[in-house]
């Protein structure tokens, strides 16, 4: 519901006025009931949605850039206020956001919620704005030029066989936006996308167009946006019947992985080449739910695909936006319930795929969305004079986790392998020989023992470089929550058993997959040989989970123990065969990013003293832990300080130990005379309160003791 405009405007003056870093250009001092408002949130679960309990981020810079319909220039900045609030009113007219990425926060996806056709509110094309935000977008249009890339298929194309739309149409439209946002800078359009493309086609290399990453990275100048609508083509030919066999099942879900890997490779690339670009990519429409008669077997995949597509867009290294196109569309829930704008698709001769103009405007607006573009007035999709609710969630990067082991395979060869396992070292590197086999370099090892942290997720990232000559003979690097990185033999794919790695670095690779060969040229990599160290990352997920009857997927955030049992891989991707390539990769760190939050740790337990007992065995005595659901008593040699041994063996540990009372506020431990540790020990005593453990102990210097060798659950 809109805020009524006295609210509001008071509040964005009375921000303006404590902060004193709002500047409204040209704007008068008449009000006017055309606003823009929202909240910067901390979005605990990722969802893109305020839910109950999601704290407020206070202090965090937004702008509002544009044009007034009466010709008005507006630039303005506020910073949000203790509710998370912002709020701008200035006018009909063209504008975008720009919300400043707290540091150590990610930007959550664009908000993903349902809501039935006919519901209150919800009108197309529009239907639920989804802002998501572009992070250089305004900036390039306020210094003057903007050169707009528009990659992808038939659906960048706009092309259908009901022949009511132009080509082009929705992109050609948001050039005209932009262009209306900043009159005075030079907005323009390359219209690069082909009817029919696939992944394959934008990563193979072609002079004659501009449909492929080699010829964008190649531009002059440099696109500064690019948008990227694909992967449907990939699966068109393969898409199981109603009642599939298992291998036309495993050919569709073969396929999915090889087309996951190539948008890895793809949009890494365009991340990596074009630092000063905001790259977008859309969510999939479903096609055939416009009568809402689906097949169950498509209601279970095709939110696989567009949740593939997401994540792809959110792990990498810097913001990469998706326009949220497929919660518009009409679609089916796993249970066949319906939602979204039915009737968006061409149903014509020969068709059945694309949209009809008024699918196409939707898209449009979705497109918008992702850019943080608000047009208030008739330049509205849906008229409106006024939006609220454009809200921005971020997550918490809470730690950021290194192995703490590493292996070779099949051949592979590693100097200084465990340079690997930090930053702070130089820029000294694991340099890693690779061959024509099965070789590879793992880092596995790290830490499972932050019990505060709660993930939500978890991004795999490496800085990497390579030495020598990268010829005809490749590498991949991938991730995966286990040793695990492909399935077993004669595994039969379902769509909640089909994740088992995620790719970092590497495409599907020439006539992949096996299961339906093609492309015989595709390249392994964009960028083989990489001078100077280049960072990439991933967002690492593992399988969906469905309760018994639920409409929806359930995405589980990784656990403590997915952490712990991760690795991340590089690996040989022979081409030739040939021994050839005479190269290293030379990995200067791998590392997993956990964004999500944390607990609060208890205190450290107090007064620890041992005495012996009677019998021989000891009793610890402690001060009690408000709170605390167990107590750990842990021992280690004293023998081995300054460093720590409890918790294994020559160490000894006591998990949820038994207590006695032993005084007002005070609980022993005992230990009975066969558990005495036989050397001179030191006794460590920790307690859990909601499941997170105290401090074994901290040093003079406030340092905590070697957490690593806290080994109760």
């Amino acid at each position: 519901m809109t805020r009524p405009w006295a609210m509001t405007r008071a509040r964005a003056m009375t921000c303006a006025r404590a902060l004193a870093v709002a500047a409204l250009v040209g704007l008068g001092t008449v009000a006017t009931p055309a606003q823009v408002s929202g909240t910067v949130f901390e979005d605990r679960n990722g969802d893109g949605l305020r839910d109950a309990g999601e704290a407020a981020l206070s202090g965090v810079t937004v702008r509002l850039f544009g044009r007034a319909d009466g010709g008005s220039a507006v630039d303005a900045a506020l910073t949000t206020a203790a509710d998370g609030a912002f709020s701008f009113g200035p006018g009909h007219g063209c504008y975008l956001l720009g919300v400043a990425d707290p540091p150590g926060w990610r930007r959550t996806a664009a908000r993903f919620d349902l809501r039935a056709q006919g519901s209150p509110g919800y009108a197309p094309p529009a239907g639920l704005r989804r802002f998501g935000g572009g992070l250089q977008l305004l900036d390039n249009l306020r210094a003057g030029a903007l050169r707009f890339t528009a990659m992808g298929d038939s659906i960048a194309y706009n092309w259908n066989s009901c022949f009511d739309t132009t080509s082009f149409y929705y992109s050609q439209q948001i050039r005209d936006r932009l262009a209306c946002v900043a009159p005075a800078a030079s907005v323009t359009l390359d219209q690069a996308a082909i009817k029919g493309d696939e992944t394959e086609n934008l990563l193979t290399d072609d002079p004659a167009n501009l449909n492929n990453v080699f010829s964008v990275l190649r531009a002059n100048p440099r696109p500064q946006l690019v948008t990227i609508s694909i992967i449907g083509n990939d699966l068109l030919g393969v898409e199981p019947p109603a009642n599939p066999t298992p291998q036309q099942l495993n050919a569709f879900a073969a396929e999915l992985v090889d087309a996951r890997a190539n948008l890895q490779e793809l949009v890494s690339s365009l991340v990596a080449g074009l630092p000063g670009a905001d790259v977008e990519l859309n969510t999939l429409y479903d096609n055939l739910a416009y009568a809402c008669s689906t097949s169950a077997n498509h209601r279970e995949w095709l939110p696989i695909v567009a949740s593939v597509l997401r994540d792809v867009a959110w792990g990498q290294a810097r913001r990469v936006t998706n326009a949220e196109v497929h919660a518009e569309f009409a679609r089916q829930d796993l249970n066949g319930g319906c939602t979204g704008f039915q009737n968006l698709i061409c149903t014509g001769f020969l068709d059945g795929i694309h949209p009809r103009a008024s699918g196409y405007r939707v898209i449009r607006e979705k497109l918008w969305e992702a850019l943080d573009g608000v047009n208030l007035g008739p330049k509205d999709g849906n008229g409106a004079t006024s939006i609220a609710g454009a809200d921005h969630g971020y997550l918490r990067r809470v730690v950021r986790l290194y192995p703490t082991r590493w292996e070779t395979r099949g051949g592979a060869s590693a100097d200084a392998p465990e340079a690997a396992f930090r930053e702070d070292d130089g820029g000294a590197g694991a340099a890693i020989r690779l061959g024509t086999g099965a070789e590879e370099f793992r880092v596995a090892g790290f830490p499972g023992w932050y019990d505060e942290v709660v993930p939500v997720k978890v991004v795999a990232g490496v800085r990497y470089r390579t030495t020598g000559a990268v010829t005809d003979d490749f590498y991949r690097i991938e991730a995966s929550v286990n040793d695990q990185f492909r399935p077993p033999a004669g595994h039969a794919y379902a769509a909640t058993s089909w994740n088992f790695y995620t790719p970092i670095v590497g495409t599907g690779g020439p006539n992949a997959p096996a299961e339906g060969p093609d492309y015989p040229a595709l390249p392994v990599l964009v960028t083989p040989n990489v001078a100077e160290y280049r960072t990439v990352s991933a967002l690492l997920t593992k399988n969906p989970t469905r309760a018994p009857g639920a409409p929806e997927y359930t995405d589980p955030p990784l656990t403590r123990a997915d952490l712990a049992s991760a690795q991340l891989r590089v690996a040989a991707a022979p081409v030739a065969g040939t021994p050839g390539d005479d190269f290293a990769v030379v990995l200067d760190a791998a590392w997993l990013d956990v964004y999500g939050w944390a607990k609060p740790r208890p205190p450290e337990i107090a007064a620890v003293a041992v005495e012996r007992a009677g019998d021989g065995g000891l009793r610890v005595l402690f001060d009690a832990l408000a709170g605390s659901e167990a107590y750990h008593v842990y021992a280690g040699s004293l023998a081995a300080l300054p460093a720590y041994d409890h918790g294994s063996a020559p160490g000894r540990a006591w998990c949820d130990a038994p207590t006695t009372p032993a005084g007002p506020g005070r609980l022993a431990v005992t230990i009975a005379p066969a558990d005495v540790p036989p050397y001179d020990a030191y006794v460590l005593v920790t307690g859990r309160v909601d499941g997170v453990e105290s401090p074994a102990g901290l040093a003079s210097s406030g340092a905590e003791r070697d957490r690593s060798r806290n080994t109760c659950p």
